[in-house]
This record gives C-alpha cells, structure tokens and sequence, in this order.
C-alpha cells in the first residue's frame, strides 16, 4: 500500500508547481531549450571545413599540389594562400582561421634532390578540440602525400618494377565510435550533465524553499517522524519521476530520431538514470541538511552539479590529473554514471562491468538520508531555523 503521506507530499508539490511559473518552468521548457540547444549544436557529427590558412614560400609545383590536398580534405577549407607569416597570424587573431601551414623556400627543390622538406604546421591551441581535429587532418594529408612521392621517385630512379611497398604499415582502426562523430561521443554525455544540474537546483530548491518561506511547519511539524520522512520522498519523488521523463526522451532523440544505435542494455541505461537522480537526491538532501538555508544550499548544489562534467573524466582523462581532480571525480555521482553510459551505450559492456557504477552511486543516497533527512525533519520543530534567505 502506497503511504499516504507520500502521496501527500507528491500532490503539495505538484500544486505548488501549477501556481508557479519559474518552478514550472525549471522543470519544463528550460530543459528543451537547453537540451535542443546541444542537440542542433552537435547535429553534424563530425567537423568539416574547418578552416586554415596556408603561407607558400615555395611556390613550386608540389607546393600547389599539397595545397590542393588540404583544400580537399573533408576536415580542411583553405581560407587563403597568404603570402607572409604575419598575414596569416592576422587570421588566426581574428579567429578566421585555427591553424597555419608554412610551406618554406626551397621546398620543391629539397623533395626532387631526395631529401627531407619541412612542412611546419602551427596552430591555436585556445581552440583544443577544432585545432586538434585540423592538425590531425594536416598531419594525414601531409604524409599522405609524401609517400605518394616516395613512391613516384623511388619508381623514377629504380624503375616501377623494382620499388616494393613499406615491409611494415601501421594499420589503425577506432573502436566503438569509427564515424568519429562528436554527436555520440559528447551530446550523450552532456545531456544528462545539463539535466543532472538542473535536477539538483530544483530539488535543493523545493526543500529549502519550505525553511525560507516558513512553510515546513505547517507541513510537517505534526507528523510523526515516519510520515514527515514519507512526505519528504513525495516532494523529491515528482522530480525524480519528470527528470526521469527528460532522461528516456534524451535517449530516445539519439537513439530513435538520430539512430545511433544502443551496444549494451538500454534497462541499465535507463536504471543508471534513475539511481543517478537518487545520488543528487541524497547530495540534496545533505546540502540543505547541513546548511537550513535555501540560498547557501542552492550555491553548494550550483558549484558540486555544476563541475560534474569537467571532472568526470568523460572528455579529459582524470587518471593524469592532479590528486584533488581525482578525489573531486570519485565524489561526484556523474562521474560514475558517465562511465556506465560509455560502457553501455558505446561500448557494450558486459552488464556486470556497469553495475559496479550503480553501486557507487548508493552510498550517497545512505549518506543524504542518514545524514541531511534527520536535520531537515527536526527543522520543522524549530522556527528560529525558518525564515533564513
């Protein structure tokens, strides 16, 4: 039997939200626009033309040559052949362009002699991501070109006859992600940040709005201890169940509209979401616990969700970071669910290899009960707590 003072919790705050548009609103358009915005930004998957701008102070024939190939490099758009390091430098100040290629004097002459020409590529690291993606592009096209002109001289001097391949070719091959897209690789990771941070201000909102407004009182204070704790969940148990609903539609834009298709178990997928919201809800509950005061427990919730994803080691690798990092990860619930998502979406990952990020994520729900629940239902009973902006 469903406890009523659960569903009485449940109802207070799906009331309250009819009556308030900017709680609403927390909880419904704001999460579109946010998760669309995200989705149209990474719509195209991989980057393409990215721009870059060559300095050729060869002028000769392979010079021309190896600037047609960057031009037609799927990655690669030549904004333009300047004619002095300091033009092109301009373009990359001016965000025009992410890189530049020197193609130096001599350069012909150096290749058709049968030695080794310089081709020096420099680029703008404030732009990591586009300007890695240009010299990874740069560097292939390059060497590409060079062994199609080894060959061509090789042939040349030893006749076609007598030049043989390289006895030794690496062979690389990306796994899980061979499209190379960003789409998969970031959009699944940054939905459930953004949602995940908005989560954790609605709840610590709800819970310390009642202390601000003087409200807990009046809802809990006549309770036995029992029933306030059944309220409480009420309350926590809306969120849990709408940001549950943003969760799956999440998954089913990229899965279902954009079809990359799920490797492992979307039931762990889903269930990873579900104990993911309880983590925060247990973090919430602590937060607000600890501090009985609305704005300092919205500002500690800001700061812990909103850092999940920089230290999550989704996108850059925590096992190289500094101590702290690595602490600060291990304490983040996202951190956890971040690892199941890759391993089942992406990966997939043996189920019992993902479980192991469930059952990391439980002892913050321990904690949030064990610690935040008491101190919050024993602020019903004490109005000197209340009224705290």
């Amino acid at each position: 039997m469903i406890p009523p003072a659960l569903v009485g919790g449940f109802r207070r705050e799906a009331g309250f939200l009819r009556k308030s548009f900017w709680d609403l609103s927390l909880v419904t358009w704001i999460p579109l626009i946010l998760l669309a915005t995200v989705a149209i930004q990474m719509s195209a998957g991989a980057m393409r033309d990215l721009p870059i701008v060559v300095v050729d102070r060869d002028g000769g024939g392979i010079a021309r040559e190896l600037t047609r190939r960057l031009d037609a490099a799927p990655g690669l758009a030549v904004l333009e052949i300047a004619p002095d390091l300091s033009m092109a430098e301009n373009a990359v100040r001016a965000r025009q362009a992410y890189a530049i290629v020197l193609i130096d004097r001599d350069t012909s002459r150096e290749v058709l002699r049968g030695g080794t020409a310089k081709v020096i590529a420099l680029y703008n690291a404030s732009y990591s991501t586009p300007a890695g993606s240009v010299i990874r592009e740069v560097g292939s096209v390059v060497q590409g070109y060079a062994s199609s002109l080894a060959s061509q001289q090789s042939a040349a001097v030893l006749g076609p006859g007598r030049v043989r391949r390289p006895p030794i070719a690496v062979r690389s091959t990306v796994l899980f992600n061979p499209q190379g897209s960003y789409e998969i690789q970031l959009v699944a990771l940054l939905h459930p940040a953004l949602l995940h941070l908005i989560f954790m201000v609605a709840i610590t909102g709800a819970l310390g709005r009642e202390l601000r407004d003087g409200t807990i009182g009046d809802w809990l204070a006549d309770c036995s201890r029992r029933e306030a704790a059944w309220a409480v969940c009420g309350k926590l148990l809306l969120y849990v169940l709408i940001f549950m609903g943003w969760g799956i539609a999440a998954i089913a834009y990229l899965a279902g509209l954009r079809g990359w298709p799920i490797a492992g178990s979307p039931l762990l997928i889903g269930a990873g979401y579900a104990v993911m919201y309880m983590a925060y809800v247990g973090v919430g509950l602590l937060f607000v616990g600890l501090t009985l005061t609305m704005s300092s427990a919205l500002s500690a919730a800001g700061l812990y969700a909103g850092a999940s994803f920089a230290f999550a080691g989704a996108v850059f690798p925590v096992e190289s970071a500094s101590g702290f990092a690595r602490v600060w990860s291990a304490l983040l619930p996202y951190s956890s669910f971040a690892k199941l998502l890759s391993e089942q979406w992406i990966m997939g990952s043996a189920a019992s290899v993902s479980l192991r990020q469930i059952i990391v994520m439980l002892p913050f729900v321990i904690v949030g009960l064990a610690v935040g629940l008491p101190r919050y239902l024993a602020a019903a009973k004490q109005p000197e707590t209340w009224g705290r902006r």
